[in-house]
């Protein structure tokens, strides 16, 4: 029996004690990204970064692979960063950046079947999904089954979505809650952001990009939530680091009765994951502005540059040795010697002081 057979199947409940001590951490760590975002240079690509995560990844867990560059140029564009190169971009591309922004930047517009449409038309501009052709800007007529198997004719079937006839009714009773609680929901928005995702999930309204629909309307109702941080943290990215878990939970919850404490629980916990990578990821600009203001990168070949900045962005923390130098710059032996020599000399790095048969250099802040 799946959920949506249950009456009153989206009364959804779950156990308080398991969520809110986690709901608090939540919000403390969303707090202190908030306060580590104040310490970004004004030409910060922070955000820029976040978002093309999460478009990249939200496609790479429906297996389809989109092209970062084109998504990146048209992202810049459409923020108004200029990036010293340009790409070509794409029809593809561009149709997600704009669903994408649209979802984090329009957050007083009601979510309706329009607005869900043109998502949809924006993901699939040309009617076609990864193998199939598809209708895309409305919902779907036919069953949808989520399978998996080796053998056609013995499908293990993981779930099946409500009956073509009912997503009508489905969809208004999902956007009449959405929009209802666009200000307010108890205990937290946040976990208005993890029930919608779910719900729409389940109804499974189109014939394919319900993923990553879904994960729009997810995005949407967390920069509801909380919109000062939103812009600076990738949720799919570390959905797509733990897909499996992403799928099965969901699957659990599909099949189950009502109670979402597990799905909330790891919402919120991949939540946090999320926010953590962007704090560290900020951690590591920062440092990298505050270093390059006390350093001349214009004494540095091409080579030493990336170098640096890979260790910048968190690379080798317990320093570079000799072969590592070498295979990152791609220089001879003999050059990554000298490179380093120089590197030291001129304050750049430092002798790790670690000893053993490998000599580590470290930044020299």
């Amino acid at each position: 029996m799946w959920i949506w057979q249950h009456s009153n199947w989206t009364h959804f409940r779950f156990k308080s004690n398991t969520i809110i001590p986690l709901l608090i951490d939540t919000r403390f760590i969303q707090g202190m990204l908030y306060g580590q975002s104040q310490m970004l240079p004004e030409n910060s690509t922070s955000a820029l970064d976040s978002i093309l995560a999460n478009i990249i990844y939200s496609s790479d867990i429906e297996g389809e692979k989109l092209n970062a560059f084109s998504v990146r140029s048209s992202l810049a564009t459409r923020l108004g960063i200029v990036e010293e190169k340009t790409y070509p971009t794409d029809e593809k591309s561009e149709g997600f950046v704009q669903a994408a922004l649209d979802a984090i930047n329009n957050l007083d517009e009601p979510l309706t079947h329009e607005r869900l449409f043109q998502w949809h038309n924006l993901l699939f501009p040309q009617g076609h999904s990864i193998l199939n052709p598809i209708t895309s800007g409305q919902y779907r007529t036919g069953i949808v089954q989520v399978v998996s198997g080796k053998r056609i004719d013995k499908p293990i079937v993981h779930f099946e979505a409500p009956p073509p006839k009912s997503i009508e009714t489905e969809m208004a009773l999902f956007l009449d809650w959405f929009n209802e609680t666009r200000t307010h929901y108890e205990p937290d928005l946040i976990i208005r952001a993890a029930i919608a995702h779910l719900w729409f999930l389940t109804i499974h309204p189109f014939e394919d990009g319900n993923g990553r629909i879904g994960r729009l309307i997810m995005d949407l109702a967390l920069a509801q939530a909380e919109n000062k941080t939103v812009r600076l943290y990738a949720m799919s990215k570390t959905i797509n680091e733990h897909r499996q878990e992403y799928y099965d939970v969901i699957e659990n919850m599909q099949k189950g009765d009502g109670d979402i404490t597990l799905w909330l629980q790891w919402f919120l916990q991949m939540l946090q994951l999320s926010i953590l990578d962007a704090t560290h990821e900020i951690d590591n600009t920062v440092r990298a502005t505050k270093y390059w203001q006390t350093h001349d990168q214009a004494l540095l070949s091409s080579e030493q540059s990336k170098v640096i900045n890979r260790m910048l962005g968190g690379d080798f923390v317990d320093g570079i040795n000799n072969s590592q130098y070498k295979s990152v710059a791609k220089v001879s032996r003999a050059s990554a010697t000298r490179h380093l020599a120089f590197l030291v000399e001129h304050g750049f790095l430092a002798d790790s002081g670690a000893g053993g048969r490998s000599v580590r250099y470290i930044l020299q802040d």
